[in-house]
């Protein structure tokens, strides 16, 4: 599609499709649609950001764009981005908007959306939206509508504290990294609630600070905070809270995959696993696979977003999937990535088993990977290089089955990703090796 990414249209903050002109385009074609899907009665919007500076002045724009006189806008200021799903949700809003970057630096800004229940939107959708988009030559700038408060925070915390039940964290120790964002004044004060001791870092959110050496994408510090305090695990978000990213009690990060291994396995003991099926995507390790199929469990994969994931299981009503990144969605807890949910999750399992996380993730056996990212000046459409295809395929035939190769563009950046996996270190090594120089030959790779 033309603005939207694989979770919402994503870029620099001072990029065009982030600029007020366009997001009060986007906010008028919004207001267009919803109105066409509600024709009649006041039509609610929930909004929220994470902290980044930019996202006072995207809100600004947005909110101009919104203004007419059948939209109401809720305004929840700073908040995670499940709390805003949640806000959606409880407040049985027809949308919700979140004005973030998720885990990219502080220079880079986006917009989510989200559709009545507090889900992501189908890709159909965005494409309707894109159109009424660029039908609109221009949104002029207004003044800016009365919008009402809704404390996002506070109502999450609070759905988060109730979903955990009558069992108490005292005695455990948990280190924390907010990533400067959305999290820093919400997962600290429920882990304290419910008892632990909690050691934080990236909780001091400044608006040019966020995910800066911190957060899920910079695990290094938490790990360093989890073996000074001795800590029964460590917990990482994105800048936005829709990701998790555990530190074990040895200072080790947990594969995602492994993650998502362990939540199916209690979900299916509790009898929550419906259908005994994990949703996953397609950069899932194979071992999860083969793990949990000796199980008795099966595995659905989607293309990579969990928006994908999101929409395979509403389809079949599973209830648990996710992406190895940290997206997880705990359906019979809420449609969404919710990284302080998921947190909580394997918090009950710990608690319940009086093991440490290191013994439990160990019942996942993952096969060995490889991965490159490259940056490309032009990202050629896959099938219009058909020699390319072939040779990937040459590639991961001479894995003879124990193995497989995954080749993709990145949804927000000009870069291919590149995956190897085979019960061999050395030949997945080999593998990547020989796939990097195929993609040179057939791409122009910059930098």
């Amino acid at each position: 599609m033309k603005y939207f990414g694989t979770d919402g249209i994503r870029g620099a903050a001072d990029s065009e499709w982030l600029s007020p002109p366009f997001v009060r385009r986007f906010g008028r074609a919004l207001a267009e649609h919803l109105r066409e899907q509600q024709p009649h009665g006041l039509i609610h919007v929930v909004i929220g950001r994470d902290p980044r500076t930019s996202g006072q002045h995207i809100v600004r724009a947005l909110m101009q764009g919104l203004a007419t006189d059948y939209i109401r806008i809720c305004d929840c200021q700073v908040a995670p981005t499940p709390a805003i799903a949640l806000a959606v949700k409880q407040l049985n809003a027809a949308a919700g908007v979140v004005v973030t970057a998720s885990h990219n630096p502080a220079s880079d800004n986006g917009l989510k959306l989200f559709a009545p229940g507090g889900v992501k939107w189908s890709e159909a959708a965005e494409a309707a939206l894109e159109a009424r988009i660029d039908a609109i030559e221009e949104a002029p700038e207004r003044a800016l509508p009365p919008a009402y408060l809704h404390d996002a925070r506070r109502h999450y915390r609070q759905f988060a504290v109730d979903s955990f039940g009558t069992e108490t964290l005292q005695g455990y120790t948990i280190a924390l990294d907010a990533a400067n964002g959305a999290t820093a004044l919400t997962t600290l004060e429920v882990l304290e609630e419910l008892g632990a001791r909690v050691f934080a870092i990236g909780v001091d959110p400044r608006g040019d600070n966020i995910n800066d050496g911190v957060g899920s994408e910079h695990p290094d510090r938490l790990v360093a905070l989890v073996r000074e305090h001795e800590a029964n695990l460590g917990i990482a978000h994105d800048g936005d809270g829709d990701r998790l990213v555990l530190v074990d009690d040895q200072g080790k990060v947990v594969d995602g995959d492994a993650l998502l291994g362990l939540l199916a396995q209690e979900m299916q003991a509790q009898g929550r696993l419906k259908d005994d099926t994990l949703v996953i995507t397609t950069v899932s390790n194979l071992g999860l696979d083969l793990s949990l199929q000796e199980q008795g469990m099966n595995v659905v994969r989607t293309p990579v977003g969990d928006r994908h994931v999101f929409h395979a299981m509403r389809e079949h009503g599973y209830t648990l999937g996710g992406e190895n990144s940290g997206h997880l969605i705990v359906g019979d807890r809420l449609m969404t990535g919710d990284g302080l949910g998921a947190a909580l999750e394997v918090l009950r399992i710990l608690v319940r088993t009086e093991k440490p996380l290191s013994q439990l993730v160990n019942t996942i056996e993952l096969l060995p990977q490889q991965k490159a990212n490259l940056r490309v000046k032009e990202k050629i459409a896959l099938e219009q290089m058909p020699e390319f295809e072939a040779g990937v395929q040459e590639l991961e035939q001479a894995l003879n089955g124990e193995g497989r190769i995954l080749v993709r563009y990145s949804g927000t950046e000009p870069k291919i990703r590149l995956l190897v996996e085979a019960r061999d270190p050395a030949r997945a090594e080999q593998t990547l090796q020989a796939l990097q120089e195929l993609t040179a030959r057939h791409l122009e790779v910059v930098g």
